[in-house]
């Protein structure tokens, strides 16, 4: 069924003067309203201009917010700052993420959503009265929710920053929209933020640890250790890793796990192929077959709780809970030092570079940019013979001498 438009435009010229008109379509009984001038609802609106409107998205615009405020076919209520806010973040909900993904699909993802919903929810909203117009916020009403949220101490500079920011993206997309005025500023100065940097093990706590690993460790968090030192491969990726990725000495590394985005592309958005030891890939395997739970998905690192999926929390749990047992650390210096199952990442950018040309490392950690990609979409049989090098030569000699 086609919709018809709400509004059609026309335009008049007179003595080099440009005058745009609107005819009005009647939801209710598809009537169209005598010719309004464009610039007489500009007026009535409130936004004061002298300058004539010369483009059609402007009056397209304008046409739009006589229609949302109600001033065609009768005034509708107000709309709350609480209200807007609370939709904007909802998945099922927002126009702004239907926009977005319906122009570029998979640009934006539930979990990139939920998280802001979820900081919304229970940090901004509570602190905004229901009352409040959307048309009625002020940069100083916003500052003080910012300096609210850093007087009570709960949560980092960086996490108020992503708040403050997915306000003032909502307050931008009603500029946008013409439910704001443009002449308003919404955007709030970002906290300064000191990054803590990812702490890595030294290489004799390395050792020390897969060896501990390799005799009396899990066998699924070795194996995942033990790929994410050697490929660098981020947990999500571990997660989606599936038999089928896996070849004979080589990764296919082409989806990540998320909760709620379920599978999807890799942080990058491209494929990318990754050299791993015959010995490890055959490992690999049969974790995959040894799932008592088998699925469609045949995971490689799958749950015990029904075989699928692990949770987004679990190589980090396991990983530091393995470092304590190991005696290698204590729990307190993992924290202090932030060492996580993510520095294993880092480790393998850090031992592999030096001895893999960069850009074939950068497409091999997965770090390249789109340019990168473009430029290295299937490594050379040279790039991965150096990489296997680079791993056998700085990598592998620092764990157990029977692990090849």
């Amino acid at each position: 069924m086609i919709t018809s438009s709400p509004f059609t435009l026309c335009r008049i010229t007179q003595s080099e003067r440009t005058y745009w008109y609107a005819l009005f379509r009647n939801p209710e009984t598809g009537e169209r309203t005598n010719k309004k001038s464009v610039e007489k609802i500009r007026k009535d609106l409130g936004i004061v201009s002298s300058i004539p409107i010369k483009r059609r998205d402007e009056a397209i615009l304008i046409c739009q917010k006589a229609l949302d405020e109600g001033y065609i076919f009768g005034k509708k209520e107000p709309l709350s700052f609480y209200s807007y806010l609370k939709r904007f973040f909802d998945w099922e909900e927002s126009p702004y993420v239907q926009r977005r993904n319906l122009l570029d699909p998979g640009s934006i993802s539930k979990d990139y959503i939920a998280t802001r919903e979820n900081l919304i929810s229970n940090h901004i909203l509570p602190r905004i009265h229901t009352n409040l117009l959307l048309s009625a916020v002020t940069l100083n009403q916003l500052e003080q929710i910012q300096l609210d949220l850093v007087k009570e101490g709960r949560l980092a500079s960086s996490t108020i920053n992503i708040c403050m920011g997915a306000v003032s993206l909502a307050l931008n997309e009603a500029q946008r929209r013409g439910l704001l005025s443009t002449h308003t500023i919404h955007t709030v100065q970002s906290l300064k933020n000191t990054h803590r940097m990812r702490g890595i093990l030294s290489e004799t706590e390395l050792k020390t640890f897969m060896q501990f690993m390799k005799k009396e460790g899990e066998e699924r968090i070795y194996l995942a250790c033990l790929l994410s030192l050697l490929t660098g491969m981020r947990s999500g990726e571990l997660r989606a890793l599936q038999f089928t990725s896996v070849g004979e000495d080589l990764i296919t590394v082409d989806q990540a796990y998320a909760d709620r985005a379920g599978l999807k592309v890799p942080k990058g958005k491209k494929t990318r192929y990754v050299p791993c030891p015959a010995f490890l890939c055959e490992m690999l395997k049969n974790l995959s077959i040894s799932n008592p739970n088998p699925n469609a998905y045949h995971l490689v690192f799958w749950s015990k709780r029904g075989g699928r999926f692990v949770s987004s929390h679990y190589f980090s749990e396991r990983f530091q809970q393995e470092l304590v047992r190991s005696k290698v650390l204590e729990m307190e210096e993992i924290k202090e030092r932030n060492i996580t199952f993510h520095s294993l990442r880092h480790m393998a950018n850090t031992l592999l570079r030096g001895s893999v040309d960069e850009h074939v490392l950068r497409m091999t950690i997965g770090h390249s940019s789109e340019q990168l990609s473009d430029l290295y979409t299937h490594l050379s049989q040279r790039g991965l013979k150096s990489v296997v090098l680079a791993q056998q030569n700085n990598i592998l000699p620092l764990l157990d001498e029977d692990t090849v």
